[in-house]
């Protein structure tokens, strides 16, 4: 799978999954793996669980305690943790 074609990848039970427009892939790579792989794709960590394709995000909203809710194109929305909210911003002011 391409990278420009994920929207996202997260961690559920240990097990981590690509989400592609149509399709769900199952990796056998660590979150952390990922990330370091796409970093240079425009993909950046929204919490523990997630990261994000951020030429996917089509809105940001500010959520309660510091946290963003994340629209992506396909609908589906993510929630940034606190955490990781204030990396969003910066590289929000940087674009």
């Amino acid at each position: 799978i391409a990278p420009k074609d994920i929207y996202y990848a997260d961690t559920v039970d240990k097990k981590t999954f690509l989400y592609a427009a149509k399709a769900v892939y199952e990796t056998p790579l660590r979150l952390y793996e990922i990330e370091d792989r796409l970093a240079a794709h425009d993909f950046i960590r929204i919490s523990k669980a997630s990261v994000v394709n951020f030429g996917k995000v089509q809105s940001i909203r500010p959520e309660y305690n510091g946290r963003l809710l994340l629209t992506l194109q396909n609908g589906e929305t993510l929630i940034a943790s606190r955490q990781y909210a204030l990396e969003i911003k910066k590289l929000l002011e940087v674009t």
